[in-house]
């Protein structure tokens, strides 16, 4: 499985989208697999080609800079005179069609949603925005795909034939962004080199990324004021410390269980398992073949049996995360810390945030957090909108407007007043805001994250501490936005049938001595062929 993309296929969205692929007329037609063509290259010399420029914001200083630690910037406050960053609304009139996901709660329609209408008069088109809950938007983007009924902006994921998919439904942007050309749209300009790996392929740029980084490392949350109040401590250091933590947590009388969802990968991070692959011996190796693979699942196989994860952890939403933490059902959660306003937002006023580091399961010393991807997805432009490239550019330039901005603060906060009211000199979102607001903006388009938690005094200096803490130790997937054609065929199926296997052995159904047959069959059905061509990439790449 690569980690390219921070957001994995599930089994059933990757069959659908196969199935896509072979049912656009489109796809197959440009489709060049074996036989030259489109290859999907996208390694440095093919990228340094077309690279946007970078051109960093600098109109507002933050009161924590991270980029010692290689995390986002932090501010206590929003600035009290933000500037107007775009002088004339980017819309042309004509609606903008966007389809892309969410992980919060579908807002109210148009009619009824003040910020909606707002956002539609400050934009200067009418912006109607196709969501779906991002646990079923693969399946949702391969039928759109197989009706070529997509989107003018569409966000796109790992899907099979990427670079053939790209080629046949995207606008080839290059000639408006690559080197100095995304100037013209200075917030683009602003997003991170790397970002953009993910979006060229064969020397062409065919979308906008969406920068996450670090922000988009997962840690373990826990209801800080619930473990103080029940004589906990808010750390462990060792597995045999987490596994008494959850023990102690859990109350089935009082429907209480200490881990809203299973945490595999905050286990594996315990054996320091490499994020996505490692590079050995003059190959890569996944990190399914690592020893303590199986380490790891006999204390999630415990944790399971001893009924200390949600029964529902197999079968929720994302959403079902953060109400059990908000209500306290779950006190700990394993999560981004991009979550963490969400979070806070649903929990109430007395509730208290902490992270708990990675131990090393042994107890001599921390564990390893994966890094965050640097892109979350791409937002790509349909060749039915082509001839309006320069509009949706520019709407997608106005979503990425930085923090300290009216723009920023409008598209997070609403209008003051109705979605949010000013606390202390900054926006919190009132409960009609966090319903209004929730249009998937940020997976349109979005400038480098900051952490902003004006909701909680204290919060962004404790978010920032923990981040500075954990990331600049954690493990990078040294192939992150690299790109494998087998991959894309048939990562998500095999990688599908291992995360069957991984189920199966946590809780139960099947013995811990499964998975290294279920790993040489993973290997033998095309990991060790997506390991040859990420490793080919990157040593191009160097």
């Amino acid at each position: 499985m690569t980690m390219f993309e921070s957001r994995p296929l599930s089994r059933r969205a990757v069959l659908a989208a196969v199935g896509a692929v072979g049912l656009s007329g489109a796809l197959a037609g440009c489709s060049n697999a074996g036989r030259g063509g489109v290859t999907g290259a996208n390694d440095a010399a093919s990228k340094s080609k077309v690279r946007p420029a970078y051109v960093r914001y600098q109109g507002v200083e933050p009161d924590m800079a991270g980029a010692e630690y290689n995390i986002p910037d932090a501010f206590n406050r929003y600035p009290a005179q933000p500037v107007q960053a775009i002088a004339d609304p980017p819309g042309d009139g004509r609606p903008i069609q966007v389809m892309t996901f969410t992980n919060t709660p579908i807002p109210p329609k148009l009619s009824g949603n003040q910020f909606w209408q707002e956002f539609n008069k400050q934009v200067g088109s009418p912006v109607q925005v196709n969501l779906t809950p991002s646990v079923d938007y693969d399946q949702k983007f391969a039928t759109a795909v197989a009706g070529d009924k997509l989107g003018e902006l569409f966000m796109i994921g790992g899907v099979p034939q990427k670079p053939q998919m790209l080629e046949a439904k995207a606008v080839d942007l290059t000639s408006h962004l690559s080197g100095d050309k995304i100037k013209k749209y200075p917030f683009l300009a602003n997003l991170p080199e790397t970002s953009w790996n993910s979006a060229i392929f064969d020397g062409k740029i065919y979308g906008v990324p969406i920068p996450r980084g670090a922000i988009q490392s997962q840690a373990l949350y826990a209801r800080k004021d619930i473990l103080e109040g029940a004589g906990l401590p808010v750390e462990v250091k060792s597995a045999e410390e987490f596994i008494a933590l959850c023990k102690a947590l859990t109350d089935k009388r009082k429907n209480r269980f200490a881990l809203a969802a299973v945490p595999t990968q905050y286990v594996r991070n315990m054996f320091a398992i490499p994020n996505g692959w490692s590079e050995e011996g003059g190959k890569l190796v996944s990190n399914l073949e690592d020893p303590a693979q199986e380490d790891a699942l006999q204390i999630l196989q415990k944790l399971w049996k001893a009924g200390y994860i949600h029964p529902d952890a197999f079968t929720g939403q994302n959403q079902d995360l953060k109400t059990r933490f908000g209500n306290g059902t779950s006190p700990l959660v394993f999560d981004t810390f991009s979550g963490w306003p969400t979070y806070l937002q649903t929990m109430d006023k007395e509730a208290e945030i902490a992270i708990i580091a990675p131990p090393a399961h042994d107890g001599s010393g921390v564990g390893r957090t994966w890094l965050g991807p640097p892109t979350i997805s791409v937002t790509a432009i349909s060749k039915k909108a082509e001839d309006r490239v320069e509009t949706l550019l520019a709407y997608l330039n106005f979503l990425a407007t930085p923090f300290g901005t009216k723009e920023y603060l409008f598209r997070k906060y609403g209008i003051d007043g109705v979605d949010y009211k000013t606390t202390d000199g900054s926006p919190v979102l009132t409960d009609k805001g966090f319903s209004e607001v929730q249009l998937g903006l940020q997976y349109q388009a979005d400038g480098p994250w900051t952490i902003f938690l004006p909701e909680r005094p204290g919060s962004a200096e404790a978010c920032f501490n923990a981040m500075k803490e954990i990331c600049p130790q954690a493990l990078q997937n040294p192939v992150a936005g690299m790109y494998s054609e087998t991959d894309n065929r048939k990562g998500g199926q095999i990688g599908g049938d291992i995360n069957d296997v991984t189920n199966d052995i946590i809780q139960g159904r099947k013995p811990v001595s499964a998975w290294a047959p279920a790993v040489k069959k993973w290997k033998r059905d095309g990991g060790d062929k997506i390991a040859e061509e990420l490793y080919g990439a990157l040593k191009v790449s160097r």
